[in-house]
């Protein structure tokens, strides 16, 4: 979480660097914005290169650290203390406060619009907001699509909208702009193939009184066994939903499908409770499959309703087989309720 402090300024706020960080006068093309005609509209550039921190000037008039004029074009490293001045030797000054790797974050925004002192938030893939016991919204990262998505978790039609960088966002009474970290292009290469629903088998194993769920998730090339959660027993319920569908002779595409309002009812949860479930299922989901899906193929949603995505899944009850969709029968876990 690299920042940087401007010498002299009252406004005691850190500005954080992005991984490629532009100074200069153009209040377009710079992410640091020095208001001054002596400074190119480009001046200089701080990139994240091989784990360090580096300076390039590409400026009219120069650009120093500490009292070394940088050699034009010329990769500079730069250290904790260090200073910075722009187009003199002791004007448009700034000191590197912080030289961490560069992080998604959220930072807080005042309502004059600039970065309050407060500490920004670090984000993972996969965030309830402003914290895990009160959600208000999910912000998570998908990386099949390279794609953020906001998602409020009152809403009962749980659309997720996509979100860039520099984004505000509204949660917990304050105002949050969004600074994500572009992707490298090894690690587009490195992405996995994305698996699709029929490629994934489904097995739940639930207690003989209902208090707990574990699900263990198949593929072609590995099986996962996933520790008692609460949001198994939601996902379990959207299974039942589509296999009773199934015995009524439904097709498979409009299988499952319910609304939202008719589920928080029979789990005995109200609307933000359920899609927080759904967003943890989800997140699980694209964690331990390593981003080779979206959540999509666990569960997905249609306009106002949703479903279980599985084809093939199978739901023990104790040692009981209760549900078989499309499976051959695999090893046996009983648990004991």
């Amino acid at each position: 979480m690299a920042s940087i402090l401007e010498l002299g300024s009252k406004n005691k706020a850190l500005s954080y660097l992005n991984a490629c960080h532009c100074f200069g006068r153009s209040p377009t093309n710079v992410d640091t914005v020095i208001n001054a005609q002596e400074v190119s509209r480009i001046h200089a550039v701080v990139d994240w290169t091989h784990g360090q921190w580096l300076i390039r000037d590409i400026s009219n008039n120069g650009t120093w650290v500490n009292s070394q004029k940088l050699v034009k074009d010329s990769p500079h490293k730069l250290k904790v203390g260090d200073k910075i001045f722009f187009a003199a030797s002791d004007s448009h000054g700034f000191v590197i406060q912080d030289l961490s790797p560069p992080q998604n974050m959220l930072l807080p925004i005042e309502q004059q619009g600039e970065h309050a002192t407060e500490t920004p938030i670090i984000l993972s893939d996969g965030n309830l907001l402003p914290s895990e016991e009160n959600p208000e919204i999910a912000l998570f990262y998908v990386p099949s699509k390279d794609q953020w998505y906001k998602e409020f978790l009152v809403d009962t039609d749980g659309s997720a909208y996509p979100v860039v960088n520099s984004d505000l966002i509204f949660f917990a009474n304050q105002k949050w702009q969004l600074k994500l970290i572009p992707l490298t292009e090894n690690t587009v290469l490195m992405a996995k193939p994305k698996l699709l629903a029929h490629q994934i088998k489904y097995r739940f194993n639930l207690s003989q009184d209902e208090e707990n769920t574990e699900l263990t998730v198949t593929t072609d090339d590995e099986k996962f066994s996933l520790a008692i959660k609460a949001h198994h027993y939601l996902t379990l319920s959207l299974a039942r939903h589509r296999d009773e569908d199934a015995k009524n002779g439904i097709d498979e595409d409009n299988q499952g499908w319910r609304l939202p309002e008719i589920l928080t009812k029979e789990l005995g949860c109200d609307i933000t409770l359920f899609n927080t479930h759904v967003c943890r299922a989800k997140q699980q989901f694209r964690d331990m499959l390593d981003g080779a899906c979206d959540g999509d193929e666990l569960i997905e949603r249609k306009g106002k309703k949703i479903r279980f995505a599985g084809i093939f899944y199978r739901i023990y009850k104790g040692n009981e087989l209760i549900v078989n969709r499309g499976q051959d029968k695999i090893s046996l876990t009983v648990l004991h309720g």
